[in-house]
């Protein structure tokens, strides 16, 4: 169900033996991820001590019977590793907190069917941190905003004040691979930044994410007849915009894959 990934450590914190051992197993079975398991805050600490060159993400408990207050999540972020948290309680206390500690991804522990979530974030934040995201707004706050969340998902990412600057960039930086614009910007806005885009770049090379907190109800399609891949009503919450421009990148990625077969199969082979 995932493409395989390089090989990279990742790190399992969760009290019961059992638990971890079921979760790393998943893992492993589903990704070329390695695991190592840690059973308290302490063992955790010890285990970012002497592993982190080696450790790329952690799977944390979110109530350890050391940490019950989500101190595991601190603790891994604090070491610089992006958290795809394990919680068995959910309502909107947790949540918040969640988002304040700006973990990758949460996944409620139901069953065990959760831990082809738990793979997909890892395996998404993996290949993430490869890719470049262009942050298209005149507001710095708004770009300050949209940085952060795909920051959390790994992106490396730039910005830009206006579509004219954002042209620029994308001819000087041809490795960028979505774009995040909003509609409402001088020199040139959102609709007028997508069109002059779609000339050089088509969407199965570059995908483009429109947003806007104009009220406008045929803002979503105007920004598809433009030549966005998507669109995003401002305010938007942290997980749809993270599940929307993963969603973007995985459909970007397929349409590349596919057209990439497609060549190979209208190549003639060897006799």
């Amino acid at each position: 169900m995932n493409d395989q990934v390089a090989a990279a450590r990742i790190l399992v914190i969760e009290d019961s033996h059992v638990q971890a051992k079921i979760i790393s197993r998943h893992i492993e079975g589903l990704s070329n991820f390695e695991t190592v398991s840690a059973h308290s805050l302490e063992e955790a600490e010890q285990v970012l001590i002497s592993q982190r060159e080696y450790l790329f993400a952690a799977v944390v408990d979110l109530n350890l019977p050391d940490a019950p207050d989500g101190e595991a999540v601190d603790l891994v972020q604090a070491h610089g590793l992006p958290a795809v948290v394990l919680t068995a309680t959910f309502h909107d206390e947790v949540r918040d907190s969640l988002l304040k500690k700006n973990v990758a991804d949460y996944v409620l522990k139901s069953s065990m069917i959760v831990l082809d979530d738990v793979v997909d974030a890892l395996s998404r934040l993996y290949k993430n941190q490869t890719l470049k995201a262009l942050v298209v707004d005149d507001s710095k706050t708004a770009r300050s905003l949209v940085r952060g969340l795909l920051e959390i998902q790994n992106f490396r990412v730039v910005e830009a004040e206006d579509g004219k600057q954002a042209l620029d960039i994308l001819e000087s930086e041809q490795d960028i691979v979505i774009v995040v614009t909003d509609y409402e910007m001088p020199v040139m806005d959102g609709f007028e930044f997508c069109a002059e885009v779609r000339k050089t770049r088509k969407k199965d090379s570059l995908a483009i994410v429109g947003v806007s907190g104009a009220g406008e109800s045929s803002m979503t399609a105007k920004f598809l007849k433009h030549g966005a891949n998507d669109f995003l009503t401002k305010p938007f919450e942290a997980e749809a915009f993270s599940w929307r421009i993963n969603q973007t990148v995985e459909m970007l990625e397929i349409a590349r894959e596919l057209s990439q077969c497609l060549g190979s199969l209208s190549t003639p082979g060897d006799e």
